[in-house]
């Protein structure tokens, strides 16, 4: 395994920018592909993109989804489908509390490209949608103002919300994409395409998305997600053994990317911060040297415990909102580096972890397909509290441990690998994080045989190159997946760089 994993280590690390920066460009989606065509026919802007756009939706493949192909079919034929078998198809198994806000995100794409009508039903469902997170605050005003005029009805926007929608639009950093959110982006531009299709800002912006389109005429669904993928790609090199060199460097490069709030947002020229990837920075800059990063891990300290809600567990975005289990794992086992400074955090955190867990052994999946993720995240939280705390959930933990053992052992799959679910296909992503969650229960490559066919599978999988590759299992707009190929090589990694020893903390 060594050797593997040296290979892999060393296919991440040429990834590493001269700034330190390890970038993770998205593949093209459908979705967002459709609504950027859909916006250049509304203004009449740029025929040879149109025609790149077209080219990459005729590529579509043939097992694509059935809401990527009622897509692309409407934009390029208009041809009609039926709303009910998304809500249906998608939304079956979504249980979370932003499915309804989902559901009517997704009738609005649809109706956008001419797939279904728009129907009137979309204004009451818009009631109870406003939220304090940037980019969802900016989809749904102007969900709002599309709504209102598809049905005939613009007197129900208020000219505030409006200006609302210009304002959060004018911040836009010349030449980006807006946040990195280019779903976002483009609603906002659909909208303004409705009552001021020849403002500044729409050239402005067109222009920002058509810097992202891909070679194959797509466009991803997210810009920029380089301090992700660098706090998740630096942690998985720093435990991978990789020149301490390339790891400073990575880790000023992350630490320079803190925010005045001390959390971090999930690409370049963004000010959202977000629970999950300053988790993942907070591991990272841990692992790689405490003391050269002490200044930025203890504001990230005080920014993560902050966000804690009041049932011990963990939002995304915005303190208050709902917890959530990926989330409170991440950060739990993120703030265990400083021992019994963050004791208490952490043993609330450690009972929301306990209560969310399901009879079989899962939790809510939430930013993935995968039911290890979660499992993963949890069970390295768990194990990250201090002496002081770890006995009073010893008992509870030890059965937790058991239930999610015994999912894992059971969902392997006869090639050794995992999938999304049990009964799926293995992937490499589910492989990883089931390797990882293992590992993190005390289970060992030298004494496992679950843990050791887990890794055998993940190495079997190894290109000549060194890397990874699968297929995708980050989800964003939830559930939608979007492919960011970097991740393969970084759970990989991890995975094998885990699964041999205790890192603790």
């Amino acid at each position: 395994m060594t050797l593997a994993k040296t290979r892999m280590a060393e296919h991440l690390a040429g990834r590493i920018r001269p700034d330190g920066g390890i970038p993770g460009p998205c593949a093209s989606r459908v979705l967002e592909s459709a609504l950027l065509l859909v916006l250049l026919r509304r203004v009449e802007s740029d025929l040879p993109a149109q025609a790149r756009l077209v080219r990459y939706l005729r590529n579509v493949p043939t097992d694509a989804s059935r809401f990527d192909r009622a897509l692309s079919d409407a934009v390029l034929t208009g041809k009609r489908t039926e709303a009910a078998w998304v809500h249906e198809e998608m939304l079956r198994d979504f249980d979370h509390f932003t499915a309804a806000r989902k559901r009517l995100q997704f009738d609005v794409f649809m109706a956008l490209t001419g797939a279904i009508p728009f129907d009137p039903q979309m204004w009451p469902d818009l009631i109870g949608t406003e939220s304090r997170v940037r980019w969802v605050s900016m989809s749904m005003t102007a969900i709002k103002v599309i709504v209102s005029s598809a049905l005939g009805r613009p007197g129900m926007v208020s000219e505030s919300e409006r200006a609302e929608l210009i304002e959060m639009l004018a911040s836009l950093v010349p030449g980006r994409v807006w946040e990195n959110h280019v779903t976002a982006h483009l609603i906002a531009l659909l909208a303004l395409s409705v009552f001021a299709p020849d403002h500044p800002l729409m050239a402005k912006g067109v222009d920002a998305l058509l810097r992202c389109q891909n070679g194959d005429g797509g466009i991803a669904s997210i810009a920029d997600l380089t301090y992700f993928t660098t706090g998740t790609a630096g942690l998985a090199l720093a435990r991978g053994g990789t020149d301490r060199e390339a790891i400073l460097r990575t880790g000023d490069y992350v630490a320079a990317a803190q925010l005045p709030g001390g959390g971090w947002s999930f690409g370049e020229n963004a000010v959202q911060a977000d629970v999950d990837t300053t988790s993942y920075a907070v591991s990272f800059l841990a692992t790689a040297d405490r003391f050269r990063y002490r200044v930025a891990l203890e504001s990230a300290g005080a920014y993560l415990t902050a966000m804690a809600n009041q049932d011990g567990g963990f939002p995304t975005y915005v303190h208050g909102d709902p917890s959530e289990v990926a989330m409170t794992g991440g950060a739990a086992s993120a703030l265990g580096w400083a021992g019994e400074t963050h004791a208490e955090v952490l043993e609330h955190a450690a009972d929301y972890l306990l209560a969310a867990q399901l009879d079989d052994g899962t939790f809510e999946r939430s930013w993935t397909l995968s039911e290890a993720n979660a499992i993963w995240r949890a069970m390295w939280a768990l194990h990250a509290l201090p002496p002081s705390r770890s006995g009073a959930i010893a008992s509870r933990r030890e059965s937790a441990v058991a239930r999610s053992t015994r999912f894992l052992t059971q969902a392997q799959n006869a090639d050794g690998g995992w999938g999304y679910r049990p009964g799926d296909a293995s992937d490499t992503a589910s492989t990883a994080y089931s390797v990882l969650a293992l590992s993190a229960m005390g289970r060992r490559l030298a004494r496992d045989p679950v843990v050791r066919r887990g890794t055998f599978h993940l190495m079997a999988r190894q290109d000549d190159d060194g890397g990874l590759s699968g297929i995708p299992d980050q989800v964003a707009p939830r559930p939608l997946p979007f492919d960011a190929p970097v991740f393969a090589d970084t759970w990989g990694l991890l995975a094998l760089a885990s699964c041999d020893r205790d890192w603790g903390w």
